[in-house]
């Protein structure tokens, strides 16, 4: 007899997964003052889209750069 244990997945994204999602979106956005809130709320929005789907990870925009060089 096999046994799956089934996860919940969570309703709402953690703080960490918005606080890490937010910082991209500043870094896309060419880091601008001022407007941490902004990017938090959109992050989370952002997130909250996702929720179902299979989310591919983001890269800093840098990195692409860098590794082509």
């Amino acid at each position: 007899m096999h046994h799956r244990k089934n996860t919940p997945i969570p309703s709402e994204p953690t703080e960490a997964d918005i606080q890490h999602e937010a910082y991209l979106l500043w870094i896309e956005e060419g880091r601008p003052e001022g407007r941490d809130q902004d990017h938090w709320f959109a992050a989370r929005e952002l997130l909250r889209h996702r929720h179902g789907r299979a989310a591919r990870p983001r890269r800093h925009p840098g990195a692409a750069a860098s590794v082509a060089n």
